[in-house]
């Protein structure tokens, strides 16, 4: 299935400007779809019957992400995120592992972590997504037979 889901279309991964550069969108409902379509500023294409309602536009997938990516082609996968977020629709920049790494919310969240690896030196690790006072303080994989004492 790829980026699609069973229900939801639009629900794709859309080119933007830049190189190698993609925004995720998802519209599960009529309401997000006309949010979607006055963003876009109305073109007369989503007034066509084929994209009329849910199953419509599902059905129709195929024309209308080549009609989505006509619009969002125009701009960066950030300005695409923040027009469509602003009007309620699910977006998203498609990161590669350095933007990820460097995005301003996943650095304010603390999603990773720089650690010092007594084999690898310093690395960038995911944090695990709780914590708890036995977990504040994280610590690098262990080295082969490390914990071997302890353990047995």
């Amino acid at each position: 299935m790829g980026n699609r889901d069973e229900i939801m279309a639009p629900h794709a991964c859309y080119p933007c400007k830049g190189e190698d550069k993609w925004v995720a969108i998802a519209v599960g409902t009529d309401e997000k779809w006309k949010s979607l379509c006055k963003v876009m500023g109305d073109p007369a294409w989503t007034e066509d019957e084929k994209f009329s309602d849910q199953y419509n536009r599902w059905y129709n997938q195929d024309e209308l992400n080549k009609l989505i990516a006509a619009w969002t082609k125009d701009y960066t996968n950030y300005e695409v995120m923040r027009k469509l977020q602003k009007a309620g629709v699910a977006a998203g920049p498609s990161f590669n592992i350095e933007e990820l790494i460097n995005d301003p919310h996943t650095k304010k969240r603390g999603i990773f972590i720089e650690q010092n690896h007594p084999a690898a030196g310093k690395t960038i690790v995911y944090r695990s997504p709780w914590t708890s006072a036995l977990t504040a303080k994280s610590r690098p994989a262990p080295l082969l037979g490390q914990d071997n004492n302890y353990v047995l």
